[in-house]
């Protein structure tokens, strides 16, 4: 019988992350990972992203959330521009900022700010009521009017939904009226409708 190899010891990352509040939290693969897959990238590429990522920041004690996102932006555009889209159309509806090329970003405050096709009026982070959601999904409709694939349009209308489940903002009652607006949008395309796996809070 063969001795077994020993498994190869994972290092670990000690650098802190500085987010855009200025807080700092410890490094987190984890995190990193899952929020690669929520954005649609398999687990395999987001494992791979999350590789390249601890390579560049391996040797840095602090580096900006900034940083990292516009190396997992670059990572995605290689390896699952579908993915990337996503991600980037998630920061636009629920954190309020908007992509550019090479991972920079601009953050809104308030006011109002053109988005797409739709003059929208921001305020904090997240959506929070009916005509928010009513907004993006004319946008969809506009994006798809003007030739934008229908994977691309499928998948913003997963991404959108999963903003409205993680909302804070918004109580049981406007999720419920939120999805439905999303499912009938998603009807016209014959897709199958979005269903909460576990109850709304």
């Amino acid at each position: 019988m063969l001795p077994r190899r020993k498994k190869k010891a994972e290092k670990k990352i000690e650098t802190m992350i500085i987010k855009m509040d200025g807080t700092a939290e410890p490094y987190n693969r984890e995190k990193l990972v899952k929020s690669i897959v929520n954005a649609g990238a398999s687990k395999k590429t987001a494992e791979k992203i999350a590789d390249v990522v601890e390579k560049k920041i391996a040797d840095r004690k602090e580096v900006t959330t900034r940083t990292i996102r516009s190396i997992v932006l670059r990572e995605l555009e290689k390896r699952d521009p579908q993915a990337r889209d996503n991600w980037v159309f998630y920061d636009r509806v629920v954190k309020n900022r908007i992509t550019y090329e090479g991972g920079k970003f601009v953050v809104v405050e308030k006011g109002s700010l053109y988005l797409g096709r739709e003059v929208r009026d921001i305020g904090k982070p997240g959506l929070s009521d009916l005509g928010e959601v009513a907004a993006i999904i004319r946008e969809l409709q506009e994006d798809y009017d003007h030739g934008v694939p229908k994977r691309t349009i499928n998948a913003r209308t997963w991404v959108l939904f999963m903003a409205i489940l993680k909302s804070k903002k918004m109580d049981p009652e406007t999720k419920k009226k939120a999805i439905a607006m999303i499912n009938d949008f998603r009807a016209k395309f014959g897709w199958k409708p979005f269903e909460p796996k576990k109850p709304l809070e």
